[in-house]
């Protein structure tokens, strides 16, 4: 075997299996991010084909669907040990194919040590629409404070409205069919049609997380309203102090449904961590306003390096 084979590391296709061996480092390196959760890697197999490697300790992820003729596109390296020996492993593996590195979703953390390490070398852009909203668990379960001072009337209205014709309860398997029937319904009626391609990819996704829902550790809230489901939200861990809120559909049509939503499925479901990670905007101006009206704690800042 040439040097050029010798220097290519041993990705594989994940599997459910391999989530909890992933997890193991996502957990512990990967800072809360939403791109870093196995759940996710696993789900979104179609966007972005991910692929894992672990050698020496450490986690490599590449992103196989997003590689061209020119680069080969990876997540930071997740382990201990020497940054610099990591992310030189990872170009190495990039020379080997005769192509170039890119890292996508890089934190600001990495990026720092990227730059520190191979000052120059890289061509480095922060990209805002894949900024994480992060939000204290506390806050998000009451709306707490002044500033959420509205979120806690507006919730309060739709309980005023609906009262006992409202009931919310834990999902379990029974709620699959209904809320797959609602997730249908819902995509039908999304006034603007331009992000359809995006929603059914979306909506293959949510199939495929409620068919593995236990063996994922997902958990998540149903919402119904004279025993019909209007809304549903769920998600997952990321680690003991960050919770990946994955998923959240309510009916447009009534009144502060997602208020309640997004309220209840952090009370019910992620008040064993500090944080709740309600995912990126992805450049939607409309979703940005509303996520920031929930005033986050802070947002998890993310960054693309090219290599010159």
């Amino acid at each position: 075997m040439n040097n050029s084979e010798n220097s290519k590391l041993e990705f594989a296709q994940i599997t459910l299996d391999d989530l909890q061996k992933i997890y193991k480092y996502t957990s512990k390196y990967g800072e809360g991010s939403c791109q870093h959760s196995p759940v996710s890697m696993w789900s979104l197999s179609e966007k972005y084909g991910d692929e894992y490697c672990i050698e020496d300790d450490v986690l490599y992820i590449l992103r196989k669907n997003l590689c061209g003729d020119e680069y080969r596109v990876y997540l930071a390296p997740m382990g201990e040990g020497d940054k610099k020996e990591q992310f030189k492993r990872i170009m190495a593996d990039a020379a080997a194919y005769g192509e170039k590195v890119k890292f996508i979703s890089l934190t600001e953390n990495c990026k720092n040590v990227l730059e520190e390490i191979f000052p120059g070398e890289f061509v480095i852009e922060e990209n805002i629409d894949l900024a994480e909203y992060m939000f204290t668990t506390k806050r998000m379960s009451t709306f707490s404070g002044n500033s959420l001072r509205k979120r806690r009337s507006e919730a309060n209205t739709f309980w005023n409205i609906y009262g006992d014709r409202a009931q919310i309860k834990l999902i379990t398997p029974d709620d699959f069919p209904e809320i797959l029937q609602f997730e249908k319904k819902w995509i039908e009626s999304k006034a603007d049609k331009s992000y359809l391609y995006a929603l059914r990819r979306e909506s293959r996704m949510i199939d495929k997380q409620l068919q593995h829902f236990d063996e994922l550790g997902l958990s998540g809230i149903v919402l119904r309203i004279d025993g019909v489901v209007q809304g549903f939200g769920y998600g997952g861990k990321l680690s003991d102090t960050f919770y990946d809120a994955i998923i959240e559909k309510g009916n447009r049509e009534i009144p502060h449904i997602y208020k309640v939503l997004r309220q209840e499925s952090v009370k019910q479901c992620a008040m064993e961590c500090e944080y709740v990670n309600m995912e990126e905007d992805v450049g939607i101006e409309g979703l940005r306003a509303l996520k920031n009206s929930y005033k986050p704690e802070y947002l998890l800042h993310k960054f693309i390096a090219s290599y010159k």
